[in-house]
């Protein structure tokens, strides 16, 4: 099964692209492609219509448009797989070999087209396996204007998190999205 990373966000909140932030020595993309690098077959860069390809990965361009939402960067990952696959955003800088391998193992027994875990009272809908049975859905939403991804969960797999908080010490799946929550997450790693 393949990683991609959905490297093409805008980073608002951040202020800067996500992919070169400095986080503990490394860089956000270089953390989550290290930990993806243990668990899955390939680890590929999934960028926005014209982004700069990712440093050291393998880099695909979701097709053009003007929208700004994670979902174009799915579409874009699950018809290069033509095959289940996980894909992650680099939100992720805490994110372990061992989380990603019992994600992925789970996933890979799963007969459900999506699975995600819930963390912080979230479900994590870019830290998650997709199947391309999902394709048609997804296409539909996106000639609806319906980018959301919570729509795309009826039928998934959710892993609740007193279960990964039972096996997985501190906060793994910590999502980090502005300066303060880098810095929050800099005390955790």
């Amino acid at each position: 099964m393949n990683c991609y990373l959905l490297v093409g966000g805008s980073s608002r909140r951040m202020g800067r692209p996500k992919a070169d932030v400095a986080f503990a020595g490394s860089t956000l993309l270089e953390r989550v492609a290290d930990a993806a690098r243990g668990v899955f077959g390939r680890v590929i860069a999934v960028q926005r219509p014209g982004g700069a390809p990712a440093d050291a990965l393998q880099t695909i361009c979701e097709m053009p448009h003007d929208e700004k939402a994670p979902i174009f960067g799915i579409a874009c990952a699950l018809r290069h797989a033509g095959e289940k696959c996980f894909i992650m955003a680099i939100d992720y800088p805490l994110i372990t070999t061992e989380m990603l391998r019992f994600l992925a193992d789970r996933f890979e027994a799963s007969t459900a087209p999506l699975l995600a875990p819930r963390w912080s009272g979230k479900l994590q809908m870019l830290c998650a396996g997709y199947s391309p049975a999902l394709l048609p859905l997804i296409d539909e939403r996106i000639a609806a204007g319906r980018f959301e991804l919570r729509g795309l969960a009826a039928d998934a797999e959710i892993i609740e998190e007193e279960t990964l908080r039972s096996t997985f010490p501190g906060e793994p799946l910590m999502n980090v999205n502005t300066p303060e929550e880098l810095e929050l997450a800099a005390r955790w790693s």
